[in-house]
């Protein structure tokens, strides 16, 4: 079956870390795009010379193979490689992943896409960075600070259409955090006042400990898009679907359109990009 068809079209443009392809070394970072100066002081010239060279596709089939009892992703029989230079392998209970991944490399067209990797990303993730103790420590620090601040705690009195939205996306969320961990959780309407307790914490630490490399990474992007602790959880724990993981995340976005209207183009390109990422998130955290 070909990977192209695999791959869902949500998977395809999430703004991701940018690659490079070497023959036979796998593909390592590229320098960021543009410049940190203004646009009335910068000539075309000058951004050209910031701007990441493009990066010819230089393979013509992608498949996947097995390897040390696990999967591989093949461009012409080389295994993609992550960024820290290790052969990127997948486990053997998520052969759907591994396609996916496979989807987004021969999905490339004749210069490699900037932002068409999302999958590929988080597995490197997973690989370079997750597997070192400390940093999985850190990570897991970091992110039960959005539990304490969590959207999904914050429920306002007016406008009406907020606190209809937050009532409808967010309390159902917060109920199955507290059934499922047995935890209490605080919500309120004021944001500065608002801090759950440490038995709660400790209890989501251990549960967050618990997951795989991979399931960490995509529990760290989910969280970092939707702005959420537990919306990201509840993603990656199968409890919420993509569609009502971003309706969640972007509640507030919502209501202030419903209220003042809709900025042309701009919403629908975040609406979009939200669900890309929340997506490629869900897919790696399957079986993870």
């Amino acid at each position: 079956m070909s990977a192209s068809r695999m791959l869902g079209s949500a998977m395809r443009c999430m703004p991701l870390a940018q690659y490079a392809m070497q023959p036979g070394a796998g593909y390592r970072p590229l320098r960021a795009l543009g410049t940190t100066r203004t646009v009335h002081d910068t000539s075309a010239d000058d951004i050209n010379k910031n701007r990441a060279p493009a990066i010819r596709r230089f393979w013509r089939n992608v498949s996947v193979g097995e390897k040390d009892g696990g999967l591989v992703v093949l461009l012409d029989a080389r295994p993609v490689k992550t960024p820290g230079g290790t052969p990127m392998r997948i486990s053997a209970r998520q052969p759907a992943l591994a396609w996916l991944v496979a989807g987004e490399w021969e999905s490339q067209k004749e210069f490699l896409g900037a932002h068409s990797l999302p999958l590929t990303s988080l597995v490197s993730r997973a690989i370079d960075g997750l597997s070192d103790a400390n940093v999985r420590a850190d990570v897991i620090t970091k992110l039960l600070k959005y539990f304490h601040t969590d959207s999904v705690c914050l429920h306002d009195n007016h406008p009406r259409v907020l606190a209809e939205l937050q009532q409808r996306h967010y309390a159902p969320i917060a109920a199955w955090a507290r059934s499922a961990y047995g935890i209490d959780i605080k919500t309120t309407t004021d944001m500065f006042v608002l801090r759950q307790t440490p038995e709660a914490a400790d209890r989501l630490r251990a549960v967050v400990e618990g997951f795989s490399d991979l399931k960490l990474a995509a529990l760290e992007r989910a969280v970092m898009t939707a702005k959420s602790f537990l919306i990201g959880l509840a993603l990656v724990e199968q409890r919420v679907s993509v569609e009502d993981a971003a309706c969640a995340a972007l509640v507030e976005a919502t209501a202030q359109t419903q209220l003042w209207g809709e900025l042309e183009n701009a919403h629908d390109l975040d609406n979009a990009a939200m669900r890309q990422i929340l997506g490629a998130s869900a897919c790696a955290a399957l079986n993870a």
